[in-house]
């Protein structure tokens, strides 16, 4: 007994304080509340020449509005909210760290970019400048590697005049395009930035990203819009060569890139093919691709497979008999294959191989990599390139009538 009581005077004495200690410590040591920061959701990049002839980087950005997020709430589908979640803040330097302080400065608040959730980069700013960019949001102190990457044709800072469609916010709307929608249509592929970076370092794969634009919804109620008079939408691909953009994939491309690099489980991607003059619509529900790269007497040779499986969920009132099941997946199969065809040619024809294809090789073959490591991009583009694709249907999608395949 007294040996117990010897222990538990110890303890009292030792670790109590600990305890008390750690009940006192709430929060973490860096904690910075909310009212001290200027939360910025999206970041823009553009170069720019000014009037007196000089290039500089133009950075527009996001700013979350303190509390006025929940009092827009809703989700923005009229655009007529009078008020707005984010403001817009623009400023140019000759530096990038330059042009944000230039709107930066104008809030007393430090900037935390924490919820940086996309970044945009202009069409200029990524033929000219892309590395500065990615290194700069790599040493932010709140670095993102979660963030979406994206491009545009023309300047980022456009996108900035759009508002809310489907979210409380455009920041919102973008983030939910770049990780859902496009890439579950296929019409786009969503690139978080620690991807791109790690593309960018690569030295057997170019990097990409999903292009946004600036659209102008028609639809009214009435006489008056019924939505924003200026949205985003995320369809098609920037493609890269040297840390450089070099070309674009348009939205059929997309499908094709996607089903050639990408394993589907699930989504909306869908084909339209055309048959005795009636269009049918094919649903991709499962999708694995297969890539072989060999190299043969310095000859290098591209065979890809996709086995894919689908239903069809529209037949311009078709009534199809089990016995043209057949003719509909070898339409189907060819339509993808020259869908994947084109999207390797057009790769091609930029001098970029954001495919893959050298990776393949590195990795099953370094001997003969070695050998073409060199002259990469001339191999690529004079390569044998042999697409199959596998096309089943295994429903009809109509009512009552479940399609039974002897295969």
């Amino acid at each position: 007994m007294e040996q117990k009581a010897k222990k538990l005077r110890l303890f009292i004495r030792i670790g109590m304080p600990f305890i008390i200690l750690q009940m006192l410590c709430i929060g973490c040591w860096d904690q910075k509340h909310t009212r001290d920061l200027v939360i910025i959701t999206v970041l823009g990049f553009d170069r720019i020449t000014d009037e007196d002839g000089v290039d500089k980087w133009q950075v527009s950005s996001f700013v979350m509005q303190s509390g006025k997020a929940e009092a827009a709430g809703g989700g923005g589908g009229n655009g007529t909210s009078e008020v707005k979640p984010e403001l817009v803040w623009r400023g140019k330097g000759l530096t990038i760290s330059e042009a944000i302080l230039d709107f930066t400065k104008r809030s007393p608040r430090v900037p935390f970019f924490a919820d940086t959730s996309s970044v945009i980069i202009g069409e200029r700013a990524a033929k000219e400048g892309l590395l500065p960019i990615i290194d700069y949001l790599n040493r932010l102190r709140e670095y993102r590697p979660g963030a979406f990457v994206m491009i545009c044709k023309g300047k980022a800072s456009l996108l900035f005049e759009a508002e809310p469609e489907v979210s409380i916010s455009v920041s919102r709307d973008l983030r939910e395009l770049a990780r859902n929608t496009s890439g579950s249509s296929g019409i786009a592929r969503g690139v978080k930035l620690m991807d791109f970076t790690a593309d960018l370092l690569s030295t057997d794969r170019d990097p990409v990203a999903p292009e946004i634009r600036l659209i102008n919804p028609k639809e009214k109620r009435g006489e008056e819009l019924a939505g924003p008079p200026k949205a985003v939408l995320v369809e098609g691909i920037g493609i890269f060569k040297d840390a450089k953009l070099v070309g674009w994939l348009d939205k059929e491309d997309a499908i094709g890139y996607n089903l050639l690099t990408a394993k589907i489980n699930e989504g909306a991607i869908t084909i339209q093919v055309k048959k005795d003059g009636k269009w049918f619509t094919y649903l991709v529900e499962r999708s694995t691709p297969s890539l072989k790269v060999t190299l043969i007497d310095d000859k290098l040779n591209i065979k890809v497979g996709i086995e894919v499986k689908g239903r069809i969920i529209e037949d311009d009132g078709a009534d199809l008999a089990p016995s043209e099941i057949d003719q509909i997946e070898h339409a189907i199969s060819e339509q993808i294959g020259q869908m994947v065809m084109h999207a390797i040619e057009t790769v091609r024809g930029d001098e970029s191989d954001c495919l893959g294809f050298s990776e393949e090789l590195h990795r099953y073959s370094p001997k003969d990599w070695k050998k073409v490591k060199a002259h990469w991009r001339e191999t690529f583009l004079n390569a044998n390139v042999d697409v199959q694709v596998n096309a089943a249907v295994e429903n009809t999608g109509r009512l009552g009538q479940m399609l039974e395949l002897q295969k």
